[in-house]
């Protein structure tokens, strides 16, 4: 598998670069607006990026996903509930595809935002956008959030319930305000979330609900302007 995990500092964002080099294709999941990065890492490791991937319509940062489509001709791929005003491939909840000899499937895991999904990739590892980060949870305030009845589900009758050994990586970390209270490390496991993440010590409905919907971080700046540029609107 070729994998790598491409971290901006300044925002606290994570993306990703998801491969096979025998069938020389890739994925690029929540890419940034500085996409020639991700196509020099690509032409390093002698693959195509193949598909585009957002696992949500972000609030915090503009979305590199539509640069990134035009310059290399790869589609986009969302969750099929996506409400934006440009063309993509629809990911519906349960759906495997392909990347080269990847095997992905999209898990609908809604909260967030409503559209939110995450890739698990070959069974070993899962890209959980913002639903799960390493010591924290989704926030549920922003515009396009689901509810806290269906963060609860998507955390705990979906991803909690993988292999503790599935390795976790989110969009984000650190000083992000995605969430409240993120480590600074940007990766985890199942595992380790399940028995050290404050906002899942509790599997009770009422007391997971209490402390998300509960004194929310700071709003992200222009996040109402970010939203609106990610969804294609002018």
């Amino acid at each position: 598998m070729l994998f790598r995990q491409i971290l901006k500092e300044d925002s606290s964002c994570a993306s990703y670069l998801v491969g096979c080099q025998s069938k020389a294709s890739a994925a690029i999941v929540d890419p940034q607006l500085e996409v020639e990065g991700y196509i020099e890492l690509a032409e390093r490791s002698r693959v195509k990026i193949t598909h585009v991937i957002d696992t949500h319509i972000h609030a915090d940062h503009i979305s590199g996903a539509r640069k990134l489509a035009l310059l290399t001709g790869a589609p986009i791929y969302l969750n099929e509930s996506a409400d934006v005003n440009f063309e993509f491939s629809s990911l519906r909840a349960g759906e495997e595809f392909r990347v080269g000899n990847r095997r992905l499937r999209a898990i609908h895991t809604p909260g967030h935002t409503q559209e939110s999904i995450s890739l698990l990739v070959d069974g070993r590892l899962v890209l959980t956008g913002d639903t799960l980060f390493v010591g924290d949870v989704g926030r549920l305030d922003l515009a396009g959030a689901g509810t806290a009845e269906q963060l609860y589900s998507s955390l705990f009758e979906k991803l909690l319930k993988l292999d503790d050994v599935v390795e976790v990586y989110p969009a984000h970390y650190g000083k992000s305000l995605c969430g409240k209270g993120l480590e600074e490390k940007p990766s985890s496991t199942i595992g380790f979330e399940r028995r050290n993440n404050y906002a899942l010590r509790s599997s009770s409905m009422p007391d997971f609900i209490e402390f998300v919907t509960g004194s929310p971080p700071v709003l992200p700046p222009d996040y109402l302007k970010i939203k609106k540029l990610n969804k294609g609107q002018t």
